[in-house]
């Protein structure tokens, strides 16, 4: 009868155990450096809590933010060691709240220095031009952008200069904290951002100018959405329809 191949495991020798463990702690140290560099430069996640981007973002979102779409920030700090490019209008942006840094607002930009910005009831003007706007009355697109065919308001498409998106305005009246009608001219290094949900969202015409150096990043995709009127469990808990979108 033939000697069988021994196929049992051979215990570690001391050594390499201890060159096992080396290892391990390499593998480690290098995804927290990794992800302490993915976090700080280059993406950062975010959830939506309020409605105030609606339908652009929606609560429940799951964003990230591409850090370094307009410059290097020492991180944790506000000191930008290099930028390369200014926040246009009809970008969608996370910035810390000027009246209370240690919370993230996200908001899209209408105004950037040197821009006057008027409202005239729910019409925009930038530098005494009207923003176009056009009433979105096609019930599937109606469903297909907001999720409903039973909208609680009015869908628009805006075209602000090479951003076209939508915005909703609501068929009552405006919220308390905003402003119908204001004229602001935009000072330097600063910018004048609003929610898409036009008639709810705490924004500039409330609180004023988003400073240069509190600017996080730009918002660039859903990377998860989740229902939050669904329990854990159901089906339509995650809204996979809007996971992969990209954030216009």
């Amino acid at each position: 009868m033939a000697n069988s191949q021994n196929t049992n495991a051979q215990p570690l020798t001391s050594t390499e155990q201890v060159e096992g463990k080396r290892e391990f702690l390499k593998a480690l140290v290098f995804c927290v450096v990794a992800v302490i560099v993915v976090r700080s430069f280059l993406f950062e996640p975010f959830k939506i809590p309020s409605s105030s981007m609606v339908p652009t973002l929606k609560i429940g979102d799951h964003i990230f933010v591409s850090k370094f779409s307009y410059g290097l920030f020492i991180p944790f700090t506000k000191f930008e060691i290099a930028a390369w490019k200014f926040p246009k209008r009809g970008d969608v942006i996370v910035f810390l709240f000027p009246r209370d840094e240690s919370l993230h607002y996200v908001k899209r930009v209408i105004g950037i220095p040197g821009d006057r910005i008027e409202f005239k009831g729910r019409d925009l003007y930038i530098n005494d031009q009207v923003v176009p706007r056009e009433p979105v009355s096609d019930p599937i697109e109606v469903e297909q952008v907001t999720g409903t065919r039973s909208l609680k308001g009015a869908l628009y498409k805006e075209i602000l200069g090479d951003s076209v998106h939508y915005i909703v305005h609501s068929k009552g009246s405006v919220a308390d904290y905003t402003q119908a009608n204001m004229v602001e001219t935009v000072p330097a290094n600063k910018f004048f951002v609003v929610g898409d949900n036009r008639d709810d969202s705490y924004d500039s015409r409330s609180w004023g100018f988003v400073p240069r150096e509190n600017i996080r990043g730009r918002a660039q995709v859903v990377w998860l959405s989740l229902n939050q009127e669904e329990s854990w469990g159901k089906l339509n808990k995650v809204r996979w329809d809007r996971c992969g979108t990209l954030i216009y």
